[in-house]
C-alpha cells in the first residue's frame, strides 16, 4: 500500500508526531516498510550508513563469497589450506587483497590467488594450452640475453 493510502485509512506511525522523528525530520519522509512499520527514511539511511562504515570489512568479505555462491567459511578454509599463500606462486598474501579464482564456465571456485597470478591467468584466457605455451616460450628465451 502506498503511504498516502495508509494515512487516509487512519494508519499513522506511533512516532510521527508533529515534528517528524526525534531528529526533527519532516513527517513526509516516513515510508511504510514491507513489515507494515513506518520509519523515517532519513534516519534509516543515516543508520544504514553508520552500520556500513562500522562493518565495512565483514560486508565486503560476505559479498565476495556470495558472488561465487559459497559460504565465507569455505573461502576462509581454502585460504587457510593454502597456508595464506597464493595457490600458484606460493607468495604469502593478505586475505583482504587476495583474489578468489574461479572457472568462468562453471563458476566453481578454484583457489585463492595474488593479484598478479589472477591477472596473468586471466590475460592468458584461463587456457592450460596457452599457459604451457607461455612457459615453454619463457624457458626457451630466458637463456638469451
Amino acid at each position: 500500500m502506498a503511504k498516502e493510502h495508509l494515512f487516509k485509512k487512519g494508519f499513522k506511525p506511533w512516532n510521527i508526531g508533529t515534528g517528524g522523528c526525534k531528529k526533527g525530520h519532516s513527517p513526509d519522509l516516513y515510508v511504510c516498510m514491507p513489515s507494515g512499520v513506518f520509519v523515517c527514511l532519513a534516519c534509516k539511511r543515516e543508520n544504514g550508513k553508520k552500520y556500513r562504515e562500522k562493518n565495512r570489512k565483514q560486508i565486503r568479505e560476505k559479498g565476495r563469497a556470495a558472488r561465487y555462491n559459497v559460504e565465507l567459511s569455505y573461502i576462509m578454509a581454502l585460504y587457510e589450506d593454502q597456508n595464506k599463500c597464493c595457490a600458484i606462486c606460493k607468495t604469502p598474501i593478505e586475505f583482504e587483497t587476495s583474489r578468489i579464482d574461479h572457472d568462468h564456465n562453471t563458476g566453481k571456485v578454484r583457489g585463492i590467488l595474488c593479484v598478479s597470478c589472477n591477472t596473468g591467468i586471466g590475460l592468458l584466457k584461463d587456457s592450460p594450452e596457452v599457459l604451457v605455451s607461455a612457459a615453454e616460450y619463457i624457458r626457451k628465451n630466458n637463456a638469451r640475453v
